[in-house]
């Protein structure tokens, strides 16, 4: 759906430019050369004598420089020896002075149907009004632009088609990424307080925008701002120089500035002697056209980060011109003997005496769209210094013109080469871009299937991928910028130079670094420090800093001063229980757990845990207590063991031989509460707590009444529906009660994970460390669990009935579920009313209670009959109590039976008559009765 709504006012544009050709009147003049695909250009090769004017006499040399490269890539590729290109590749080159709007619309309306318009090239700076209407029109028609411009200063315009098409490629690095490397060197050298000076057009507005972003992620700190206009008289230099002599805290100072302000700048600042400041100087702002002499100390030690990609064949290619120039329209014009384009006013210029122009009298637009010219043509006595750009750049000589054409001006031409290869490495953009559309070309001679139409062209271009003779690497991402940037880093060090053409000790800039960056990875910078001269004492690298680095211990903060830039900061001390490890420390943190800050809160030292020692004195009154129950458990266990066939424990239910071992596990229970606190000894105390003192409680409910009465009979059978079952009741209650324990465990130990707190002391590298189960709710929930199980039992007995046999063991069991909730109730108190290693061991106490209740509620008082009492244990083995017990029985199941000894159910029993033997005595069964009656059974 964009494209469609992309579509619709775009042909509306050009139905538009479509009836109005009729009216096209003469554009610029133009060079072209017919192939089956064009490479238009779009180049001003001219400037107009005034803004107002339409006479354009005066050369533009960028412009002549991007005609040559033209030619030269042109040439190239059609020779086969870069590239496999079918097709043979052609240009149309118009010149945009006076009217590039007119000029754009000869180029695309006379452009025959058989000639496929590949690409436009020449830099169309759409903020100007005349080139925003060329853009539009190349919108329209659907060709793509391969722009050399490196600003992304963009002026909102309607209709704002521009924003949405993708028909502009940027074969150049962008002012975004060149802001980002100049970030890069200044927080390399930790200069975190900076100064920047640009100029008052919006495109100087936006640089200062950018570089400030950029240098905020990189914590480098904008201290001032000044802001020079663009046509920038010397006075206000004079005034921007002084300002900058004033008291500052900053020694390194950005350049953003047009090319025009580079050489008075440098001028003002060596003659007021600013020899302290290192400068960065962008690739937007440094010139070429200006050489540096040893005596220029304000120039010393100055970087630059630009890109320079020289390409030697294209300098060859330029040399040719002093024997062909007739390749070049435009520069024969200038050359032929009977033009003559000279200002008599310009022909012996003014040079300063630090810095120097190598073309004074040439008109040369460095500035990508903007109008700064030195309005002067080549003169026959001019002298002209080849530049000395970059380290590795080509030493050119004056080149010998052997066999000129006789109708040109021999001095001329070769001042118009020497100028135009000292500009060489300015154009290779423009040969990268016309490489880029060549290979897009092979693209389309090689596609088969769904192919895009010649409108669609620039889908092409969006994937090449391929090295050019610059060596560059050419890709466009998605915003159709070049996927891989690079940049050199050059320093102007005061003992590197060479000798002028007229003796002068000029400068030269020595390359000590590079600038990488491909798609979105992260920056690579490389500096060869021992190559660089700083412009310092002893030569040292210097600092520009708001404050002195802030030391570990403290922090920096940002001043609220309003006299100080928003950025700079001053040293503050960490707060209370924080540290900063390292110097310049934007925040203090906290030590992690265990850990305590030194008293300086430079760095953190381990605590000393403290906890409830084995050796300490409440541990060892533990300790002896736990082994005396175990002893006095394992004694009471084997007593019991051995009788268990006698009478008082056969009659007993719930002093069961199998739970003789848990009751001797139950004094182990606080082994891991005394251990050193830890996730698994806390977990395992919790885990080990809940399931010993929940099996005696779920062994007593198997035992219950409630049990018996549901699962067995009279006799203590299993009840038929239940006889079928492998396990018989009793053991599967076992089984189910034991299985909700675990769940239970699981359940709360997932809810409510246990973690070690830490408690300050007196000393503070000395912590207490304890489980926080011992406070925290997830161990009032086993507390509760345990007496809600203590309840389910008191329940299940209720329905007990009490006999001459059980009366005392149901007492016995009775008071030990009362002490089970008291010692509950102690359980919580403890817990959360005690606190330090006085908890610990007052809770190891009270289970050693819980396992006293259950030994000394349940067994012994059996252990005390057995061995206090064994004339209670006897059974009763007389011929009439066996007797009465058997016809007891047997009574239970004859209920409707007469018993010869036991009255009939429901009817009372007369005294039975005994007949007189004649003796006068009772009968000896008579007197076996009434003894029997008169014995009373006791049960413990």
């Amino acid at each position: 759906m964009d494209h469609c709504a992309t579509c619709v006012p775009l042909m509306a544009i050009f139905l538009c430019f479509i009836s109005q050709a009729v009216n096209i009147v003469a554009a610029g003049e133009s060079l072209k050369r017919n192939g089956e695909a064009l490479i238009g250009g779009l180049v001003s090769v001219h400037q107009k004598r005034s803004i107002a004017g339409d006479e354009c006499k005066i050369p533009d040399f960028q412009g002549i420089l991007t005609v040559e490269a033209i030619l030269f890539a042109i040439e190239e590729i059609n020779s086969k020896r870069q590239i496999d290109l079918k097709v043979k590749l052609g240009y149309d080159i118009r010149d945009t002075c006076p009217e590039p709007y007119e000029a754009a619309k000869a180029l695309v309306m006379n452009t025959p149907k058989e000639e496929f318009l590949a690409a436009v090239v020449g830099n169309l700076p759409q903020e100007q009004l005349e080139y925003h209407h060329v853009l539009l029109l190349l919108l329209s028609s659907w060709t793509p632009h391969m722009s050399c411009i490196p600003s992304t200063y963009r002026v909102k315009k309607k209709p704002d088609l521009i924003s949405r098409a993708e028909f502009i490629f940027h074969a150049v690095s962008r002012d975004t990424t060149n802001l980002m490397a100049i970030a890069y060197l200044a927080a390399s050298y930790n200069w975190t307080y900076v100064a920047v000076v640009y100029d008052d057009s919006g495109e100087g507005r936006h640089r200062a925008r950018l570089f400030q972003q950029e240098a905020s992620k990189k914590f480098v700190c904008v201290a001032r701002n000044y802001v020079l206009p663009a046509n920038s008289s010397e006075t206000q230099i004079q005034k921007f120089i002084a300002a900058l002599k004033a008291a500052r805290n900053f020694s390194v100072i950005v350049m953003l500035t047009s090319k025009s302000l580079f050489k008075g700048i440098f001028d003002e600042a060596s003659k007021q002697k600013i020899n302290d400041l290192t400068w960065i100087v962008s690739d937007d702002s440094w010139d070429n056209k200006v050489t540096f002499f040893k005596n220029n100390t304000a120039a010393h030690g100055t970087f630059r980060v630009g890109t320079s990609a020289p390409i030697v064949k294209f300098k060859e290619f330029l040399y040719q011109l002093c024997n062909n120039p007739q390749r070049n329209k435009w520069i024969m014009e200038m050359v032929s003997s009977k033009s003559s384009v000279s200002s008599p006013k310009d022909k012996q210029p003014t040079l300063s005496a630090s810095v120097t122009s190598i073309q004074p009298s040439i008109a040369i637009n460095f500035s990508s769209g903007s109008n700064v010219t030195t309005n002067a043509a080549p003169s026959d006595t001019a002298s002209v210094t080849p530049i000395s750009s970059t380290a590795t750049t080509v030493t050119i000589s004056t080149p010998q013109c052997s066999d000129p054409p006789s109708n040109v001006n021999q001095t001329k031409l070769r001042q118009i080469v020497e100028t135009l290869v000292s500009m060489a490495d300015s154009a290779t953009c423009t040969i990268d871009s016309i490489f880029a559309v060549a290979h897009a070309l092979a693209q389309k001679e090689k596609c088969t299937e769904n192919c895009p139409q010649n409108h669609e062209f620039y889908t092409y271009i969006q994937k090449v991928d391929f090295k050019s003779l610059s060596g560059h690497n050419i890709s466009f991402n998605g915003q159709r910028n070049l996927d891989e940037t690079e940049y050199k880093i050059w320093n102007l060090p005061k003992n590197s130079f060479s000798l002028s053409a007229k003796g002068q000790s000029e400068l030269k800039l020595s390359e000590v670094g590079s600038w990488k960056q491909s798609g979105n990875g992260a920056p690579e910078m490389t500096l060869r420090s021992k190559k660089i001269h700083w412009n310092a004492k002893n030569d040292q690298i210097p600092k520009s800093i708001c404050h002195e680095p802030c030391s570990p211990g403290s922090y920096k903060a940002l001043k609220k001063n309003a006299t100080e830039a928003e950025c700079c900061w001053h040293c503050l001390k960490c707060r209370k229980n924080t540290v900063s490890t390292v110097k310049d420390s934007l925040t203090c943190i906290t030590c992690p757990d265990g850990w305590a800050p030194r008293p300086g809160q430079d760095s953190c030292i381990k605590q000393v845990e403290d906890y409830a020692y084995w050796s300490d004195g409440g541990s060892l009154v533990m300790l002896f207590i736990m082994v005396a129950g175990v002893c006095f458990s394992v004694y009471v266990a084997v007593v019991l063991f051995k009788n268990r066939d006698t009478p008082v424990m056969r009659r007993s239910k719930n002093a069961m031989l199998v739970m003789l071992p848990l009751v001797i596990i139950l004094f182990l229970v606080p082994i891991p509460l005394l251990h050193k606190p830890s996730d698994s000894s806390c977990e395992g105390y919790r885990a080990f707590f809940t399931w010993a003192f929940c099996f005696p409680l779920t062994a007593l409910i198997a035992k219950s009444i409630y049990v018996d009465s549901r699962f067995y009979d009279s006799d203590g059978q299993i009840k038929e529906s239940w006889r079928s079952c492998m396990c018989t009741p009793r053991v599967v209650v076992v089984m189910v009660t034991t299985l909700v324990h675990v769940i239970v465990i699981i359940v709360v130990a997932v809810v409510f994970p246990n973690e070690i707190l830490r408690f300050p002391t007196d000393d503070p590298f000395t912590i207490y460390i304890e489980c926080s189960i011992h406070t925290g709710f997830g161990f009032l929930i086993i507390i509760f669990y345990l007496m809600f199980i203590a309840t389910v039992y008191s329940i299940f007995s209720s329905s007990e009935e009490i006999s001459p046999e059980n009366d005392m063991e149901v007492r016995w069991t009775s008071l030990c579920m009362f002490f089970w909730y008291a010692i509950c109730f102690i359980y919580v108190v403890i817990g959360h009313g005690v606190y330090g290693k006085g908890k610990v061991w007052g809770l190891a106490f009270v289970d050693f209670l819980f396992a006293v209740d259950i030994l000394a509620c349940i067994y012994l008082p059996k252990w005390y009959v057995i061995v206090f009492q064994p004339e209670k244990n006897q059974a009763d083995v007389s011929p009439w109590s066996m007797y009465v017990k058997t016809q007891e029985k047997a009574f239970l199941r004859v209920t409707n039976e007469d018993s010869p000894m036991m009255e009939k159910h429901g009817t009372t029993r007369e005294p039975t008559k005994t007949k007189d033997c004649g003796n006068g005595d009772k009968s000896e069964s008579q007197e076996l009765i009434n003894n029997t009656e008169s014995v009373s059974v006791t049960d413990v």
